[in-house]
């Protein structure tokens, strides 16, 4: 008695010690917070950090001192190039008016300590208005530092994404919001005004990228022995700076493009976990191309989170994303978990895609990597179907599309006017290859162009769907 007494005992004291460390960790965190809603500008010292807008370039633009009511942001490079192979050195200054007007040379809010370099494929090499991936650090850019930016999830990575191609200024920010209302893991996002060493660059998206953290993954942060640890992967284009890993499904020539390996860390991950990874993803593979793959205990659905590949399907097939499977494509797996998918990179959505028209009456992700096989179980197929006619009513009706649209166009407001007087040029590129179903050349001559183009779009590829996985 005495022996269980004495248990009893140390269980009581370890419970009072946990609750005081939790409540302790509660009382800094608020007091913490509590601090940053306190601070509503930064200080004379780091004004000196601050880019502030440039007069003559404001003037140029013919943009005067503007007010706002998007966040906006403020880099400095500090004289230096910015590069997409490495990062460089800079601060960040964040404006945030939480909706109000606000001044654009009004003092920041906070300012930070950040590496910036140069992202993307095709629209790094042939668009003017580039996409930057910054990261937040406290003393050294090896201690990071987690920011919430524009009221999103405090984290240390972002990306900065610069519509061009996309005269909207809301393919990518739509097809976000519309797959966060679906299952498994999608960015959140906000739009921003942006100034590069004072210069103003328009309208910017701000995005969380597909990687772990409180606000994203939530993934296991440690591995087992025998090297099973959870991950994220990423079929794209080649990637220099990152090793490649071989799977059985790009040996055999049943995928495309690489497949690189984002989560864990190249200075973390171990050999134990690269070949766990690579086996994993081989091992379902091989079992999705294998004769038993329709098998509902041995087969494919084994290994993969069907609501989430389902959803992830419907989402890309309604943005028409031609590169869905093959490119852009994050695969994530919690430790014990199964496969899902995270919606990314649109775009090129709804016959936006730079070389080529897509048809609104045809199914593009049925032709790529794992689905091509996918779409051959009837199962899969009803599974889509059934889910398309739930979603048609709730996130995909018309009417819940609309006021979307309609959401984005009230809170950009004047930023629209601004964007495009810095990039009206783009107006008279040749940017969009070929022509359109009507035989006129496919590229935009004006906002209210592409606006219509986008709506159009939309509703014919809708209709188109209803037939195809609707029944109607």
């Amino acid at each position: 008695m005495k022996r269980i007494g004495r248990i009893l005992l140390c269980i009581l004291m370890i419970t009072v010690l946990f609750g005081i460390s939790i409540m302790g960790n509660f009382v800094v965190k608020s007091e913490n917070k509590s601090k940053e809603k306190k601070r509503t500008a930064i200080t004379k010292e780091e004004m000196k950090e601050w880019a502030a807008p440039d007069e003559e370039t404001l003037k140029y633009y013919d943009l005067g001192k503007f007010s706002t009511t998007l966040p906006v942001i403020y880099m400095n490079t500090k004289g230096q190039q910015i590069l997409k192979e490495n990062v460089i050195c800079g601060n960040i200054a964040l404006l945030d008016g939480n909706e109000e007007a606000q001044s654009v040379s009004a003092v920041p809010n906070s300012i930070y300590r950040a590496t910036i370099k140069y992202r993307g494929a095709s629209s790094y090499s042939k668009f003017d208005k580039k996409q930057y991936r910054i990261k937040f650090y406290k003393n050294s850019k090896e201690n990071e530092k987690k920011v919430s930016l524009a009221g999103m999830g405090a984290n240390s990575e972002w990306v900065l994404n610069g519509p061009y191609l996309d005269k909207t200024l809301i393919r990518n920010k739509l097809v976000y919001d519309l797959a966060r209302e679906l299952n498994g893991w999608a960015p959140d996002t906000r739009f921003v005004e942006l100034f590069v060493d004072g210069k103003y660059q328009g309208v910017y998206l701000a995005v969380e990228p597909v990687t772990n953290g409180e606000s994203r993954l939530r993934l296991a942060e440690f591995g087992l022995l025998s090297g099973e640890t959870a991950y994220v992967v990423n079929r794209d284009r080649i990637d220099t700076g990152t090793e490649e890993i071989e799977t059985w499904g790009k040996t055999k020539g049943y995928t495309y493009n690489a497949l690189y390996i984002r989560y864990p860390s190249k200075n973390k991950i171990t050999e134990k976990q690269k070949e766990y990874i690579k086996n994993d993803i081989s091992e379902f593979e091989q079992v999705l191309y294998g004769e038993n793959f329709k098998d509902k205990r041995s087969g494919y659905q084994e290994y993969i989170d069907m609501d989430n590949w389902v959803d992830y399907f419907i989402i890309n097939e309604f943005a028409m994303n031609y590169d869905a499977g093959n490119l852009s494509t994050y695969v994530y797996k919690e430790l014990g978990g199964k496969l899902q998918l995270a919606a990314w990179d649109f775009n090129n959505g709804f016959d936006n895609y730079q070389w080529f028209h897509t048809e609104t009456d045809h199914l593009y992700t049925v032709e790529n990597s794992w689905f091509d096989r996918l779409w051959q179980d009837e199962n899969f197929r009803k599974h889509v179907c059934e889910r398309y006619v739930q979603l048609r009513k709730t996130t995909l009706s018309d009417e819940h599309i609309a006021d979307k649209i309609a959401s984005y166009q009230e809170k950009l407001g004047d930023a629209v006017d601004r964007n495009f007087k810095v990039w009206g040029y783009s107006f008279d590129e040749n940017l969009l290859v070929g022509t359109g179903k009507d035989g006129m050349s496919r590229d935009i001559g004006s906002y209210e162009e592409a606006m219509k183009q986008l709506t159009d779009t939309i509703r014919e590829r809708l209709a188109y769907l209803d037939k195809e996985l609707g029944g109607n």
